[in-house]
This record gives structure tokens, sequence and C-alpha cells, in this order.
């Protein structure tokens, strides 16, 4: 029996295929492993502004490099504040990065939400949701990405 060659051509358009079924491929959303508040950068009645660091894992095979974002803060149901990515923050494939937000708080609601549920927001911890969009890069490839992210963090262990 003899063995079939490949042409240049078909190999082309095997590989084109290739990339064309991988690219299409829908990205597996990140896991958030770590939250930590870095830095006050200011305390007031109207706003707060605050440094917040994540440790992300990017599940996926290619590295993503964060062009832009708009995420909305909740804390239960009230809109709380904005967080936006430190500019240019790259997350590895495959791995976990420590990334920077920058969060303003509008303060006098954060104030009234945290007075009226201290004693559930202590014993079953507070819910928190993030909702926006993330600008990324992975490559040639440019893509927005609508995020929601919703989990109560606990303030005792």
């Amino acid at each position: 029996m003899r063995a079939k060659r490949l042409s240049l051509s078909s190999a082309i358009v095997l590989l084109a295929m290739t990339l064309l079924v991988a690219g299409c491929s829908a990205p597996e959303d990140f896991e958030v492993r770590q939250v930590s508040i870095s830095n006050l950068a200011s305390l007031g009645t109207d706003q707060t502004e605050l440094g917040v660091d994540l440790v992300l894992y990017n599940p996926n095979g290619y590295a993503v490099q964060v062009q832009d974002s708009r995420l909305g803060l909740w804390l239960s149901e009230d809109s709380v504040g904005m967080l936006r990515f430190s500019s240019e923050e790259a997350i590895p494939k495959r791995s976990e990065a420590s990334v920077h937000l920058e969060a303003t708080l509008n303060s006098e609601r954060m104030a009234r939400l945290l007075s009226r549920h201290a004693f559930e927001y202590l014993v079953q911890g507070a819910p928190i949701r993030v909702e926006g969009w993330v600008k990324g890069k992975a490559g040639w490839f440019q893509q927005t990405i609508e995020v929601l992210h919703e989990e109560r963090i606990r303030f005792l262990e």
C-alpha cells in the first residue's frame, strides 16, 4: 500500500482549519483564588479609593493582556462602586497571576449597607457581585468579555 503525501496547499488548509477551530472555542472563565486590599488611597464621606489585589488562575492555553475594563461592584443588590484593572495587566497561560485593580466606592452607600446588615455580613459573609466587561488581547486576537462574578466574602473564619 502506498502512503499518500499531503501537498503544501493541503497542509496549509489543514493548519488553517485547526487554528480556526481552536480559536473559535469559548475561553474558560478565570478563577479568582485570592482577594486582598493592598492600599487605601483616600477615605472620604463621598467616596473611598483603594487598591485591590487579586490572584487569578488562567485555565486557557494562551496568555491574556488586559487592555481596558469597566466593572461595577454591588453589595447585596445595591451598586456601591466601580473597579478598573491597572493598565496592561498580563495573565500568563495555565497559571496564576497577581493583578491589581483600582476601586472607587460610594462611602455613604457602603456605610448604610454595612450598618444595616452588620450581623448578617459577619456571620454569613457579605454578598458581593462584580459585573461588567474586560477587553483583552491574546496574541493577535482582541476580545471584550462580559464578567459576572458573585460570592460571599466572609470576614470571620
